[in-house]
């Protein structure tokens, strides 16, 4: 049976005599083991010399159960001679991923364990002077942890410091152009300072290079849809938010829960193209969603509802393009 999968990731190897040594398991493996039956049996694709990585940008194809199980047990044996990096597969059938595996280096070894505790305290929010301690650790052990760099610029913007977050989201990309969590921080230290049109270019290569299975996608979307209102361009404001809340997440998934703030926002920025009936749509969906993050009251959502219901017509925003007057004389909050 063939099914569609997708590939995408890398695995850094730190070092010329590991970066050998992985290769050379993975040649005597895919040849003799699993007799080249395997998704990537060409190793000139998918491994770079120079860089001493494993680097898929993005496979999609059709492909058997058996290539399947033999690649994801391939992989995770190089993944045990990484420093860092990940490599995600999904197969789907029908649109549907029907199974997911995330590939990541054995936490073994001592910056692995060390990027792993560092990463658990921030996600905490647990003494962020001890995780940017150790994420330094980190970087002065191996200077090209692009995922280390990105995590510090992380910790630096929560502190405060957004020179040093910029700088390091930048040495972070410069590293791993595709490490879309680099992206995604950077974007939100511009949208955290209001700076939408710096924000948008960033967010824009988020979602260009993640995908639509997974989160980090779906929370550049969001985000770009809040710096297009706020831009003025209403249009694509609404474009980029109906797809979010077209979208179905399960329950526990962080964007589910953002699902009633984003459909609420899609209908203000309906209301600033004037187009009502869909506005009231949208607020009545608001109304049906959980809410969790409870920063749209059931009562704002009523007001801007009847505010859409008896609006006199006006003449319609420009789209695409900067609007610097809103309509709409309620505050609006995205």
């Amino acid at each position: 049976m063939f099914s569609k999968v997708i590939v995408q990731g890398r695995l850094d190897f730190g070092n010329a005599n590991t970066y050998e040594k992985a290769f050379k398991l993975y040649v005597q493996r895919k040849d003799v083991y699993y007799k080249n039956e395997v998704v990537f049996n060409k190793t000139e694709e998918c491994f770079d010399d120079e860089k001493m990585i494993f680097f898929v940008k993005r496979f999609n194809n059709l492909v058997s159960d058996k290539y399947w199980r033999n690649t994801v047990h391939l992989l995770k044996n190089l993944a045990e001679y990484s420093l860092t990096g990940r490599v995600e597969m999904w197969m789907m059938i029908d649109g549907k991923v029907i199974k997911h595996e995330l590939i990541k280096p054995s936490s073994d070894k001592s910056i692995v364990a060390a990027f792993n505790k560092a990463n658990d305290m921030v996600n905490a929010a647990d003494d962020l002077d001890k995780a940017m301690a150790i994420l330094n650790g980190i970087v002065e052990k191996y200077p090209q942890h692009a995922m280390a760099h990105a995590l510090i610029g992380r910790v630096a913007s929560k502190q405060g410091n957004d020179k040093l977050a910029l700088e390091r989201f930048d040495r972070a990309i410069s590293l791993d152009k595709y490490l879309s969590e680099a992206y995604l921080w950077k974007g939100k230290l511009y949208i955290k300072e209001e700076n939408y049109e710096k924000a948008l270019p960033v967010l824009e290569r988020l979602t260009k290079y993640a995908i639509a299975h997974q989160n980090i996608h779906w929370i550049g979307r969001r985000l770009k849809g809040k710096c297009y209102f706020h831009m003025g361009i209403y249009d694509k404001a609404v474009f980029e938010w109906k797809l979010f809340a077209a979208k179905a997440f399960e329950k526990g998934n962080s964007n589910h829960y953002w699902k009633r703030a984003v459909t609420f926002s899609l209908g203000k920025a309906h209301m600033q193209l004037n187009q009502n009936a869909e506005a009231i749509l949208s607020f009545n969906d608001a109304l049906n969603l959980d809410a969790l993050f409870d920063n749209v009251s059931e009562e704002e959502i009523l007001k801007f509802k009847t505010t859409a219901t008896g609006i006199l017509p006006k003449t319609p925003a420009k789209k695409s393009k900067k609007v610097t007057k809103k309509p709409i004389t309620q505050k609006v909050n995205v």
